[in-house]
């Protein structure tokens, strides 16, 4: 014992050696790169860098001033396309802006558009003195204010066709803005030599402001902007009158038109630069004066670091060597400690530390071979990833040989074997709310597994137990040739079901695959088992179903889809009747399950009915996309596999939101006005109707009644009337033995027009569509 410890001191100490001449070179490493390049640094870069940065500095400003003259020159050019565009030519003289409504909305809607063009502009407003005196801003109105009159013919009585001014008319009794407003004129028609009008578009006073506040990069300092005559349009200080005043004095009084110059304000020295942008029969002055402390703050900061780098670079040094030092070899001394109760006699036969820690790893690595030869022999996790691979169809590559060679590796005997699946559907999980919380359904199917592995260790010798953590169990069973085995599967079924009944409390849907002499053709009978469970009865009752005795419908009855409670549920929706919209769903269901609607039946039925609310949904001017939040609401439908919940999610995430967001849209007193006229057109589509007569019934024009009609109702007045005459002849057609000549009286069509627009709105003419129905 004592021979090993002095063994350990002596290899000790030289190891101590080796970590002397470690810290040296960090310290040489360390300190002398550094303390040169300090040097170096101080001598050619700080000098330099400040007159660079003052240079900079000029350049930027420069480059901001050409950025800011692009964008009042972008607005220029805009507002002459535009001025120039034909809808703004002589024709708007003569116009009747009342009477042609609809190019006056053509106007308004080209005025938004131009509001919209570019982000410097914040009102456009269009002045015509023709047939009618009229304002656009945007919106239409007749002008009979004559100081606003007046004000708009000073407009077009001065300047050019195009120019700036800081002017606008206010209407009479308004006092003018206290801001001064930056405002572009164009006269129309753009190329006449009289015109008649005036657009004017005025700019937003802080987006000029933020435009100018880039020439002050720093946060800091003043900007300001002057018009022709030297006074103030815009300046991001406004309150610093005695500041600005001073700065436009001294800029206004010197004889060069741009150039830098210093200002003194309160102990503070400021870099001034100055120049014109050049406008439209108007010339405007740029001043930005910014600390020369802020702009050569960089280089001070730089140059005292470098100095308290260099002085203080030999103790840090220092100081980082012995750290670095320590902190390489902490790990060696770690392990070291680690496998101290081996250490002491093989370092005593003259190994230093990374040899023994070579002849460890080297011993470790022996074990680990070995644990992984280990492992190799529990095969039971590797067998199910197989099985899962293989029931998913990633194995297609592989063929029967290989597949059987992979199964004898797992200790599977697949010679003159066949094959079975049974696929476990659990349901009546959302009605055991008292038993089971949102997310247990893995906890739940986990159970449910090891139950059928109990149950199935009692029928069969050779199976396997696949969890798919989402209510679903798959079983594979694997049995000699020949050998009779459907009663022992019916049975296992049964005692499966009678288990999970009365553990779970769950009802079970079980479905049997026929039978399989190769391994290939599993993942294609699995899919076939899985689309099997589809044509259960969409009720909560246990079901087993046999593959080899499946039909298409087991009663070889016609499946019915109830079109008219569908059209009755978006008409529902449509008039923000919430109860009676969730009573019509409810009844659909009802109908449909009532008809002995199978699983897959029964969804293909909810998904075309969400298909036809979301058609619904579109036509009344909503987004999908928004009311829904962006979630995939047709993959959500086709998992839900129990009618109650599949009935509450439409309740829930279909009919709510999309009522809330119509009843949040609509204005009582408007909706009242379209469901009188609803009202009225119910009784009287018979008769001739007309929007206009409508809209002298309800008190309105009909330009407002065809509009919130459109809001309201989501279809035009004209489709919604032709809807609904559709609608009762159809019923006419199918209940009725009357002419069609007869029917079409009584919908409010002659007959030559009735049977083309019946055919337009349905795809068959009447007399197709009663003998389509009568067979």
């Amino acid at each position: 014992m004592l021979q090993r410890m002095g063994g350990y001191a002596r290899t000790g100490r030289k190891n101590r050696s080796f970590y002397r001449k470690s810290f040296t070179w960090f310290l040489f490493a360390a300190s002398v790169p550094g303390l040169i390049i300090a040097l170096a640094t101080y001598g050619f870069a700080v000098g330099p860098m400040q007159k660079n940065i003052s240079d900079l500095h000029q350049n930027q400003i420069k480059e901001r001033a050409q950025n800011i003259d692009d964008q009042f020159g972008s607005v220029e050019q805009d507002i002459s396309h535009w001025a120039f565009n034909p809808r703004f030519g002589s024709d708007l003289k003569e116009m009747n802006f009342v009477y042609q409504f609809r190019d006056t909305y053509d106007i308004t809607k080209t005025l938004f558009m131009l509001q919209g063009s570019h982000p410097l502009i914040n009102q456009v407003q269009l002045y015509i003195n023709g047939h009618n005196t009229v304002l656009f801003q945007p919106e239409f109105y007749m002008l009979d204010d004559s100081a606003q009159i007046d004000g708009f013919q000073r407009i077009i009585a001065e300047g050019t066709n195009i120019y700036w001014t800081d002017w606008l008319p206010a209407a009479e009794g308004n006092a003018q803005n206290a801001d001064t407003p930056i405002v572009l004129v164009h006269k129309i028609p753009g190329d006449s030599s009289s015109p008649f009008g005036v657009l004017v578009t005025e700019l937003k006073r802080e987006k000029v402001m933020n435009l100018l506040k880039t020439m002050t990069p720093y946060n800091q300092g003043f900007t300001m902007l002057l018009d022709k005559k030297g006074e103030l349009l815009v300046a991001d200080h406004a309150e610093e009158t005695a500041v600005n005043e001073r700065l436009r004095a001294e800029v206004l009084g010197r004889e060069e038109p741009s150039g830098t110059f210093l200002f003194n304000r309160d102990d503070i020295t400021y870099s001034v630069s100055y120049g014109k942008l050049t406008r439209l029969s108007t010339e405007w002055t740029y001043i930005s004066a910014t600390p020369i402390t802020t702009i050569t703050s960089s280089v001070v900061k730089l140059s005292n670091t470098i100095f308290l780098v260099s002085a203080s670079g030999l103790v840090l040094a220092l100081l980082l060597s012995w750290l670095a030092s320590r902190r390489v070899y902490l790990p060696v001394e770690r392990l070291l400690n680690s496998l101290k109760w081996h250490k002491g006699e093989d370092l005593a036969r003259g190994m230093d530390e990374f040899q023994f820690l070579e002849n460890q790893w080297n011993q470790l690595h022996d074990e680990s071979l070995n644990l992984r030869n280990r492992l190799d022999e529990q095969r039971t996790h590797v067998r199910s990833g197989f099985l899962l691979q293989l029931l998913q169809g990633h194995l297609a590559s592989y063929t029967e040989k290989d597949l059987k060679s992979r199964m004898k590796l797992y200790g599977w005997d697949t010679d003159d074997h066949q094959f079975r699946i049974l696929h476990i559907q659990l349901t009546g999980y959302d009605i055991l709310t008292e038993r089971f919380s949102q997310g247990d359904e893995s906890l739940v199917t986990f159970t449910a597994s090891n139950i059928i592995e109990e149950l199935a260790a009692g029928h069969f010798e050779q199976f396997s137990v696949m969890n798919f953590h989402d209510l679903t169990v798959a079983v594979l069973v694997m049995y000699p040739d020949g050998e009779p085995i459907g009663e022992r599967i019916q049975s296992l079924g049964t005692e499966i079901t009678k288990a999970i009944n009365g553990i779970i409390h769950m009802q079970v849907t079980i479905t049997f695959s026929g039978a399989m002499e190769r391994i290939q053709l599993i993942p294609d009978m699995y899919m076939e088992v899985e689309r099997a469970t589809g044509y259960r009865k969409f009720v909560n009752q246990n079901q087993l179903i046999d593959m080899e005795q499946l039909t298409a419908h087991a009663d070889g009855s016609e499946f019915h889809y109830p079109f008219a409670l569908e059209r009755d549920i978006v008409h529902a929706m449509r008039a923000s009747d919430k109860e009676e919209a969730e009573r019509l769903i409810t009844l659909f269901l009802e109908e449909v399950l009532s008809a002995r609607g199978t699983e897959i039946l029964v969804q293909q039925s909810m998904l075309q009915l969400f298909a036809t609310i979301q058609h619904a949904i579109l036509q009344s001017g909503l987004s999908p996309h928004q009311l829904f939040g962006g979630e995939n609401m047709f993959g959500q439908l086709s998992q839900i596999r129990e009618p109650e919940k599949m009935l509450g999610w439409m309740k829930r995430k279909v009919i709510l939101p999309f009522i809330d967001e119509r009843d949040a849209r609509a204005n009582i007193e408007l909706k009242r006005l379209v469901e009188s006229t609803i009202d009225y057109v119910h009784a009287h589509y018979a008769s001739d109707l007309s929007l206009e007569q409508c809209a002298d019934l309800a008190g309105t024009n009909s330009y407002t009644l065809s509009k919130y009609f459109k809001q309201f109702m989501g279809i035009n007045f004209i489709d919604y009337v032709t809807e609904l005459r559709i609608d009762k002849a159809k019923t006419l057609l199918r209940e009725t033995d009357l002419k069609i000549n007869d029917i079409a009286s009584e919908v409010g069509y002659q007959q030559r027009y009735f049977n083309r627009i019946f055919k337009k709105q349905v795809g068959l003419t009447p007399g197709q569509f009663r003998e389509q129905t009568e067979g």
